[in-house]
């Protein structure tokens, strides 16, 4: 199940992501109240749903936007309701997402208390002035503040998200960070590659020349410089931008990149479900509206084929370091990968992208960094 919380206390330049200034939509605490009554209702209705199939949510994440901006009360409220409306499994794994700087020691006690077991924290860069490029709000010491009182408020399993390939970072900045970082021992570390996002503060500085992008040769650099680094100090590469200690694999993620069955709440929230994709509406207020007018927000509809399935099985399946199982193929659609896909994998190991091991089949070292060339192949 995934929980989406829409509000930041500023976007960032870099973000295209469904996430709302709190000023821009006029947002009061009194209106950050009826979004969570709203999405509460939401989740009475998927409840119904999800107690129908039998099935337990093994996983939880409230993203956004920024959840820990939320009141310390709201935040509670809406766990504490999420988990007695849905059948939780005893052994889930549940994450929430914070920004340095909007989350104290009580907000983070409160929510280990409520059964949160996974934090998330969205660190960037240890560089202020290359936070300051990316348009975000907190330090370097933030970050460092937050991880620690993280520490002490009882997780023990957090993931700290780090940003490269930012306009004018040096790869001493980038191994700075790493290095440091590191040396906080998360259990988790995700480590992406800047998308300069058409119609972002931080696009519109590049296309007019204010800023430079960075070098592809530089970019390539530091992602191996990351994948060795993380490898050395004990992190297992399980997927194309995630590394993890043994056994502290995002759980969530994993759901997804697999694509087995997932629920979403709130404002632009997806979910898949017997093979039919179902689209939220985007904007709170719209969001809103709706669920207080018809009682959903649902906007889009798209059943997929078992063609369609197969092809993103392939496509998310690949982005795990562990690869696509021939046996497990078969099994979910009655077809061997080869059958299904035999030329654009013969065209994937001969381009040297893909491996084929005779069970498996993994993007080569080659294919990480190319990893949408060896994908498009199975659309």
């Amino acid at each position: 199940m995934y929980i989406h919380i829409p509000f930041c206390v500023k976007k960032c330049d870099y973000c295209d992501f469904n996430s709302y200034a709190i000023g821009s939509v006029n947002e009061s605490e009194k209106a950050l109240c009826r979004y969570i009554e709203a999405l509460l209702e939401e989740a009475r209705i998927q409840s119904e749903a999800v107690t129908e199939l039998g099935a337990q949510v093994s996983t939880v994440y409230l993203g956004g936007g920024t959840p820990t901006y939320l009141p310390e009360i709201l935040l509670s409220s809406l766990l504490t309701e999420v988990f007695r409306l849905f059948p939780i499994a005893d052994n889930a794994e549940i994450t929430v997402e914070s920004n340095p700087g909007t989350a104290t020691y009580r907000k983070l006690r409160c929510l280990r208390d409520i059964g949160a077991t996974r934090l998330s924290i969205g660190v960037q860069s240890l560089n202020d002035s290359l936070l300051a490029r990316l348009g975000r709000v907190h330090s370097a010491s933030d970050s460092i503040q937050t991880f620690h009182l993280a520490r002490e408020a009882g997780f023990d399993n957090i993931n700290i998200d780090l940003i490269y390939a930012i306009p004018g970072q040096t790869m001493d900045d980038w191994e700075e960070t790493l290095d440091s970082v590191i040396g906080l021992r998360p259990e988790h570390i995700s480590a992406y590659g800047l998308m300069l996002e058409e119609g972002t503060p931080l696009w519109r500085k590049v296309k007019s020349g204010t800023l430079a992008v960075c070098d592809e040769d530089l970019e390539i650099d530091m992602y191996y410089s990351a994948k060795e680094k993380l490898s050395l100090a004990g992190y297992q590469h399980y997927e194309i931008s995630n590394f993890a200690m043994l056994g502290y694999e995002c759980r969530h993620n994993i759901i997804y990149w697999r694509l087995e069955p997932y629920i979403g709440l709130g404002a632009g929230a997806h979910s898949y479900v017997k093979r039919e994709i179902r689209s939220n509406l985007a904007h709170p207020q719209d969001y809103l509206r709706s669920i207080k007018s018809v009682g959903s927000s649902v906007c889009e509809r798209e059943v997929f084929s078992k063609a369609d399935e197969m092809s993103t099985v392939m496509i998310l399946g690949l982005r795990m370091t562990c690869g696509v199982g021939e046996s497990e193929f078969h099994r979910r659609f009655g077809i061997s990968m080869r059958d299904a896909f035999g030329e654009a994998i013969a065209k994937g190991v001969a381009n040297g992208l893909l491996k084929w091991d005779g069970d498996r089949l993994k993007l080569t070292r080659y294919g990480l960094m190319l990893s949408n060339e060896a994908m498009q192949e199975f659309l």
